[in-house]
């Protein structure tokens, strides 16, 4: 018993039949923010574009980054981050790949129409509806705590991207347009 003067204070333990899971709803409150979070998928680059040649290797890769929100949750401070760790490329053919590590790469333009791990060749011409579903991996702090992992991962797509399939046709021909305007391919 603590005595101020003249008044007098009991100190008293709260307790519930039905204890509230406060980290559970934490927990499950942070799982439901990360999976809504605005997070960038990143930016999908197609090597050629906007033009291929049907059966070559036309090149794809997406560049992503690590992204950190921070929000307040129940009263406290939370910091989410949200890390690229795979990837799912839609062709858009029917074909995909993965999930994968693999992000692909930049190729240098004497590099065009090599094989990469995330290249793909179209069997038909036509215009393709191209992307890639980036899934992350998350983590929280609370108050400036220690980063906790979340369980469960994010999945977000990039926009969409057309590449068009062409074929193309050689033939030999003697002279130049200007000196036969009517030749084939002038």
């Amino acid at each position: 018993m603590l005595s101020d003067s003249n008044k007098t204070h009991t100190a008293q333990c709260i307790y519930s039949t039905n204890p509230d899971d406060v980290l559970g709803r934490i927990a499950e409150a942070i799982q439901k923010q990360f999976q809504s979070r605005p997070v960038v998928a990143g930016s999908l680059t197609l090597q050629p574009s906007p033009h291929t040649l049907i059966r070559a290797n036309t090149n794809f890769f997406v560049e992503s980054k690590d992204q950190v929100f921070d929000l307040k949750l129940l009263g406290q401070d939370v910091k989410i981050k949200a890390t690229p760790t795979e990837y799912t490329w839609n062709y858009g053919d029917g074909s995909t790949y993965g999930p994968t590590r693999e992000s692909g790469y930049v190729l240098r333009d004497d590099e065009l129409g090599e094989e990469t791990q995330t290249s793909h060749q179209y069997p038909e011409t036509g215009d393709y509806q191209v992307s890639v579903t980036v899934h992350f991996t998350g983590e929280y702090s609370i108050n400036d705590g220690p980063m906790i992992p979340i369980d469960g991962r994010g999945e977000f797509s990039t926009p969409s991207q057309t590449i068009s399939v062409w074929k193309s046709e050689s033939r030999l021909v003697d002279g130049t347009c200007l000196d036969d305007p009517t030749g084939w391919g002038c």
